[in-house]
């Protein structure tokens, strides 16, 4: 028997009291951290928003040609009217890599769902998987800085209505892509990274549907553009910051649609810029930054006739870039609309040739060494739209001040105008009534003060300040 029976016998009623009394508390807290769940859940649903796909598209297309996407077709949707395009963040996203159980519901009670774009998400390649319901439906897929790799390939490949995949700067490599010839209705894809090499172009020639092209940043070679060769359609190729030096370019005069070549940060050679005369519709060329592109070469950048958008931005080093001579060159290219020749040795006696190119619209011409009197050549050109003659500090660049602005005045098509970094401040504001028709005018990095900018607005009301 206890020794003390009746201290025994309230602490064995504490214990019982304890053990069978239900436990409020946190039973409160389960049922709040519940509630809590199902409204973050809700939350994270009702981020998703559907988008307009054509505006989607309009934009992606915009990012991956920059300025030369004008002169490049936009892919045609093949969705109805009513087709829409969802954005997922990480919001969206589970801690292991893969889509939401509740956001994968909701994706599949959106019907007119055609576009999902994971750009820049957590997501790793077990997320795919999770899109694959959405197979018969889904033509848009968009993968670019995810964690994807080569074992989401397989996943992928059977997303058998993809029309635009990017799956740029991800962890795919050359020999995975195999998996996506089951993609016979692709039509723009998008690779980059160092993981990409000549082995990749092996498979993607396999892609006859291909329109569009961008192997920006990758490791391909000379070697690996005849494999190329294939792609009957394709009317777009960027191989920007790639190894090409241009040794091969005449492999893919055979295709007979190539209206645009990206060569921008290449070491295309001088000689091998010659290799494009084959190239008979190249309607864009984009050779940025391209330091063995030389005075010299307008020579073949000439014969070039069919080309209506041109970019020269930085070529050459600082004494064999183009000049003078090089653009009384390029004069013979009747039908340009589009020239960069920013950061080259373009000074205002240069600048006569140009009177030539009747149906230029727009000119970049920031840190070249144009003044004033240049600007009385660039207004006999009768349908240019916007003019770029920026100043950097540090830098250099145009000598063109306020002053500039009367040999504009009677210009009747020029409704862009970037004045960045150039000499003009506060007191050059009446100046300005001399470009009344500007519809925007880029003011960033003068001395004209937010009051001044805000006297210019009204000044100018049909105008928009960027400043």
């Amino acid at each position: 028997m206890p020794a003390c029976p009746g201290i025994e016998d309230a602490v064995w009623a504490n214990q019982r009291q304890h053990e069978y009394t239900p436990m409020p508390r946190l039973a409160t807290v389960l049922l709040a951290l519940l509630a809590s769940t199902a409204q973050c859940l809700s939350q994270t649903t009702d981020t998703l928003k559907p988008g307009s796909l054509s505006q989607s598209i309009q934009r992606q297309h915009s990012n991956r040609w920059r300025e030369l996407s004008r002169f490049v077709p936009l892919r045609p949707s093949e969705a109805p009217s009513t087709a829409t395009f969802v954005t997922l963040t990480d919001d969206h996203i589970a801690k292991d890599g893969g889509i939401l159980p509740a956001v994968l519901d909701s994706l599949a009670r959106q019907t007119h769902l055609v576009g999902i774009s994971l750009r820049n998400t957590r997501i790793t390649s077990s997320a795919v998987a999770g899109l694959l319901p959405l197979k018969n439906q889904l033509q848009v897929l968009d993968l670019y800085g995810t964690r994807i790799d080569d074992k989401s390939l397989d996943d992928i490949g059977s997303l058998v209505e993809l029309r635009e995949l990017d799956m740029g700067v991800t962890r795919v490599s050359s020999p995975g892509l195999t998996a996506l010839t089951s993609l016979k209705k692709l039509r723009v894809l998008e690779l980059s990274g160092r993981r990409i090499n000549d082995t990749a172009t092996t498979a993607i020639g396999l892609l006859p549907s291909l329109v569009q092209l961008s192997l920006s940043g990758t490791r391909v070679t000379d070697k690996g553009l005849a494999a190329l060769a294939t792609l009957s359609r394709l009317k777009a190729l960027g191989l920007s910051g790639t190894r090409i030096e241009g040794s091969t370019l005449d492999k893919l005069a055979v295709l007979p649609d190539l209206a645009c070549l990206d060569l921008a940060d290449t070491d295309i050679t001088g000689d091998s810029v010659g290799r494009l005369s084959a190239f008979r519709k190249l309607k864009a060329l984009n050779l940025e930054n391209c330091p063995l592109v030389v005075d010299a070469s307008t020579v073949h950048l000439a014969r070039l006739t069919s080309l209506q958008g041109l970019v020269l931005r930085k070529t050459g080093f600082e004494k064999t870039s183009i000049t003078g001579i090089g653009l009384a060159r390029l004069a013979t290219l009747s039908q340009l609309q589009h020239l960069n020749l920013s950061a080259t040795r373009i000074n205002d006696e240069a600048i006569v040739p140009l009177t030539k190119l009747k149906q230029l619209r727009s000119l970049d011409l920031g840190l070249t060494g144009l003044g004033n009197a240049g600007l009385v050549h660039l207004a006999k050109l009768p349908r240019l739209e916007s003019l770029v003659v920026m100043y950097q500090e540090g830098f250099g660049g145009t000598k063109v001040t306020a002053d500039g602005l009367q040999h504009l005045a009677e210009h009747k098509t020029l409704s862009g105008l970037d004045l960045t970094g150039t000499k003009i401040s506060d007191a050059d504001l009446p100046k300005f009534r001399a470009v009344a028709n500007l519809k925007q005018l880029t003011i960033s990095g003068t001395a004209i003060t937010a009051a001044g900018a805000e006297k210019l607005a009204r000044q100018l009301p049909g105008c928009r300040i960027i400043r």
